[in-house]
């Protein structure tokens, strides 16, 4: 996390089109239709787990793989060691070899709604891409906790991602109005998430529910 918390925000503009974003809130009512809508988490926030039974990748495959080349472009300079060493420079690459999906995820947040806590990081993935996918919200800025302390709000607008390690400190300030829909994909050395929660391992895939395909 120390040396997590020194890598920069990579942010990508115009990450999604409109229809990008109108496919994944197909697939979020695709999923609402077959598990229900899904309770609130926490005050004003609310989580759909878009890659349940394998949803988001039957649905979307052309997204999935276009977002799967994205934690390429994590900052790996922190893990790099000494600039003039060629083999830190691999060691840092090494990080990223067969990454895979562990959980598509759709959050939705009201007013009221945030990640408060600035030490969250999301354990046991190695990349985290958000997309965001709604403007005309108020508040609910990304925001990471710098080395000294200081908590950064980066920019962040309708169809932008944002790649970091997933070791990196990061929140979401309170939002204080409209709804902020955000796409959060983590990527591990493991299995995809198939479950329709948080699993920290998966053990081969259920059958599908989607029988319609």
């Amino acid at each position: 996390r120390p040396v997590a918390s020194r890598a920069r925000v990579v942010r990508v503009p115009g990450f999604f089109s409109e229809a990008d974003i109108a496919a994944v809130l197909a697939v979020r009512d695709r999923h609402h239709q077959l598990y229900g809508a899904p309770q609130l988490a926490r005050r004003g926030w609310a989580t759909t787990y878009l890659s349940a039974g394998g949803l988001f990748r039957a649905h979307a495959p052309e997204l999935v793989a276009r977002l799967s080349a994205l934690p390429r472009r994590v900052d790996l300079t922190p893990f790099a060691g000494r600039a003039d060493r060629r083999d830190g420079d691999d060691d840092a690459r090494a990080l990223l070899e067969g990454l895979a999906v562990r959980c598509a995820e759709l959050h939705e947040g009201a007013p009221g709604g945030s990640l408060s806590d600035p030490k969250h990081f999301d354990n046991g993935s190695v990349v985290t891409v958000d997309v965001l996918l709604a403007d005309g919200f108020a508040g609910g800025a990304f925001r990471t906790l710098e080395p000294d302390g200081a908590l950064a709000a980066h920019a962040f607008e309708r169809g932008d991602a944002l790649v970091f390690p997933s070791y990196k400190y990061h929140s979401v300030a309170p939002i204080t109005s409209g709804v902020r829909r955000t796409l959060v994909l983590e990527f591990w050395q493991g299995d995809e998430n198939r479950c329709n929660h948080r699993c920290e391992l998966v053990r081969g895939p259920p059958p599908p529910p989607d029988a319609e395909g």
